[in-house]
């Protein structure tokens, strides 16, 4: 009897071990898993702050490109007033050529002229108040308009 009491106390010893060690095998298989998992957000989490710096440098990129655009802009800008100034500089004295001459019909085409020549001033004085997207619009029109005053008094003269 002894015997078959110490038998079952080894066995239920040994079937405790064995059931022991599966857990203590399946916790650490999780514990490996759950360390993978860390690993592989930290290796993602790495990667997607790469791609933010990435990003970080493109926008500082273009943020100087749409700079120096501007500036190209102002630059074209400044460049289209002078131009245009002095356009505008030619018609008053081909005006005051017209306007010089006695007969009445030339000084009536004179006062119709120098009415557009005005709205044409008014129109250029206005250039600063203009959209960036509307600046090709504006810049054609005005070059249509300075155009038609100057064939019409070269047509007058």
């Amino acid at each position: 009897m002894r015997t078959m009491l110490y038998c079952s106390i080894l066995s239920a010893a040994l079937l405790g071990t064995a059931c022991k060690k599966e857990r203590t095998e399946e916790a650490q298989e999780k514990f490996q898993k759950a360390q993978e998992d860390v690993r592989d957000q930290a290796k993602d989490v790495r990667d997607e702050m790469k791609d933010v710096r990435d990003e970080a440098k493109d926008v500082v990129k273009e943020n100087k490109d749409l700079n120096e655009a501007k500036q190209d802009l102002a630059a074209a800008r400044a460049e289209f007033k002078a131009a245009a100034n002095e356009r505008m500089a030619k018609i008053s004295m081909k005006l005051e050529n017209l306007e010089a001459k006695t007969d009445a019909k030339s000084k009536e085409v004179a006062a119709k002229l120098r009415a557009k020549r005005t709205e044409l001033s008014a129109k250029l004085d206005t250039a600063g108040d203009r959209a960036d997207a509307n600046w090709d619009e504006f810049k054609k029109d005005t070059s249509a308009k300075f155009d038609e005053l100057e064939k019409d008094l070269d047509d007058a003269i």
